[in-house]
């Protein structure tokens, strides 16, 4: 069994009051607190499917920059062309043509035009009605990766993250690698987490997620990766560790905020201590790296 990372010290992040902050918002309205697990339903099947996956950001204003990190994380992982990424907006929710295509392949019965445009217009009649539907960052939260090769990243994800404080190119670049890095465990799943490795499954989840959050932190670092300068990395050590959470005993306990950081520092002080800078460590030996010198150090 491999060793578990326990529950620490835990407190409430800067990222929790921005998600407080819009919670607020969502429960003040009674229907968008009818219709919020509908609409984010919709809108990770949105995802799922590619609608307007193709660009990132608000108006695609993140869009070039997301692609430059796909295109550096393919090269320094030696992944080429092996993982999609889509993005996620609110606008999606609010467009009659992207309501439409996104119905048809929803319903059964896709071929009555007539309909689907009726029922995509009655959305955008309610959204109207709403002052947070669907502009609310929670009907555009998702940041995932699934066994099929693909990263959904959510607008307002991102931009709860950026109302932190952090850097918005910090912010898209750390979860991009840390989903990325999701991608290369799920390749090697069999052989670094085997059956029995975990006692339940908010541990094997802490594990995992401080395993990408070290790994991320290597290649934002590294000489060859995004070259973070110190300021930077402070940035994104202020990232990992709004992204964590107290929810111990829950399935998807990510990691307390000081264990988060600590996972991202130590990925940081590897690539800076490198003596061949040039050098990229595989990721089997980032995992062994992270199971024998980190996991013990956070534990």
């Amino acid at each position: 069994m491999l060793n578990a990372v326990g529950p620490s010290e835990c407190s409430r992040t800067e990222f929790t009051v921005v998600q407080w902050k819009y919670f607020t918002e969502l429960a003040g309205d009674s229907l968008a607190t009818n219709y919020l697990n509908h609409y984010n339903n919709l809108n990770r099947y949105a995802a799922l499917m590619g609608l307007g996956g193709d660009y990132f950001g608000a108006d695609g204003k993140y869009t070039r920059l997301v692609e430059r990190t796909i295109r550096d994380l393919e090269r320094f992982f030696d992944m080429p062309g092996e993982v999609k990424v889509h993005g996620q907006h609110n606008e999606t929710l609010n467009d009659r043509e992207m309501l439409v295509e996104l119905l048809k392949l929803l319903i059964m019965d896709w071929e009555d035009t007539e309909y689907l445009y009726q029922l995509a217009d009655e959305y955008i009649e309610r959204n109207q009605s709403s002052p947070v539907l669907p502009e609310s960052p929670f009907f555009s939260a998702d940041g995932f990766s699934t066994v099929n090769g693909l990263i959904v990243l959510g607008d307002g994800l991102v931009q709860m993250f950026i109302e932190t404080g952090v850097d918005p190119e910090v912010v898209w670049t750390g979860i991009l690698s840390h989903e990325w890095v999701h991608q290369i465990q799920i390749k090697n799943f069999s052989k670094w987490y085997p059956a029995g490795s975990f006692e339940t499954i908010a541990e094997s989840t802490r594990h995992i997620e401080l395993e990408a959050d070290f790994i991320s932190g290597y290649y934002m670092t590294h000489k060859r990766g995004a070259t973070y300068n110190w300021k930077r990395v402070e940035q994104f050590h202020h990232l990992f560790f709004q992204a964590g959470d107290c929810a111990f005993d829950l399935d998807f306990h990510h990691g307390t905020p000081e264990q988060r950081m600590a996972a991202t520092r130590a990925g940081y002080e590897l690539a800076a201590s490198m003596k061949k800078q040039g050098y990229i460590m595989t990721p089997q030996d980032l995992h062994d790296y992270f199971m024998d010198v980190v996991i013990p150090g956070i534990i």
